[in-house]
């Protein structure tokens, strides 16, 4: 009995030690998972995998300082549980939920709280975060790192990742600037990723124009033909806001196309019903 006992204070003992290890091996390796930072989800497996599929989805141009709302999605892969990681080269990472933290060793890149569960191994999974606009104009990137796993909380081969392709993001002053007439009005155009995206059965659209001028903004779906026409006018420069309610349109992918001047520029929204 005598015997028994001191060998399960052993056993306790080097189970103690084991998760401890595991706990700081486990803060070390939450961060420096993406291209930006480092090189990948090594510590489960040393090779990324194609079939693991990772994506950014948000806007594509913010002001100096302005904030987006992003989503990356992840699918593919053994698809029991998910976690990603996402940094920002120059801009600054937000939380937006408690699905995520940021590591304090690592303020540009953020990270699963906890691994996300797939309701089945066909479905995607995605973890919304924010990024500001650094203070300097030019071009932006965010990297992300998704990483497919088997629910057993073993980092071994048979968990796979993969990088998602760059995102980049367009920076622009927010200024204000004087024309030869004296008036105020903005120094760019701009078309703002639809939020919420997914939606249903609403999303606002937002887009900035520097003058005045004829402005027209359209919906149409993948087949290119027209199904709401939201702005179709005349209107002075500004920073604008509108509605568009899907009604009783299927669920599907949808184009937003804003025309003014001689700016034009497309995106890409989903309907999900």
């Amino acid at each position: 009995m005598k015997k028994h006992f001191s060998l399960l204070i052993i056993l306790l003992f080097v189970s103690i030690i084991i998760i401890a290890s595991d706990g700081g091996k486990d803060k070390i390796n939450v961060i420096g998972c993406t291209e930006l930072n480092g090189n990948g989800c090594v510590c489960h497996s040393l090779d990324r995998d194609s079939n693991v599929v990772v994506w950014v989805e948000g806007p594509e141009t913010l002001a100096i300082g302005q904030t987006g709302l992003y989503k990356m999605f992840l699918t593919g892969g053994p698809a029991e549980g998910g976690g990603y990681n996402v940094a920002g080269r120059f801009g600054t990472m937000e939380l937006v939920d408690t699905f995520s933290f940021r590591h304090p060793l690592a303020m540009n890149e953020l990270r699963q709280a906890f691994p996300l569960p797939f309701p089945s191994a066909s479905d995607t999974i995605y973890w919304k975060f924010g990024y500001t606009a650094s203070d300097s104009s030019g071009t932006d990137t965010i990297y992300s790192c998704g990483l497919s796993l088997v629910f057993d909380s073993i980092p071994d081969f048979h968990d796979r990742w993969n990088y998602g392709p760059k995102f980049p993001i367009t920076v622009l002053h927010p200024v204000m600037g004087l024309q030869n007439d004296g008036n105020q009005s903005v120094v760019s155009y701009i078309l703002e990723q639809n939020y919420p995206n997914p939606f249903n059965p609403t999303t606002k659209i937002r887009f900035r124009i520097s003058d005045l001028g004829f402005v027209s903004l359209n919906i149409y779906d993948v087949l290119g033909e027209e199904v709401a026409t939201l702005v179709n006018e005349e209107k002075p420069a500004g920073n604008y806001e509108v509605e568009f309610n899907a009604g009783n349109s299927p669920s599907g992918i949808y184009f937003y196309k804003l025309s003014a001047g001689n700016f034009t520029e497309t995106k890409k929204m989903i309907l999900l019903k």
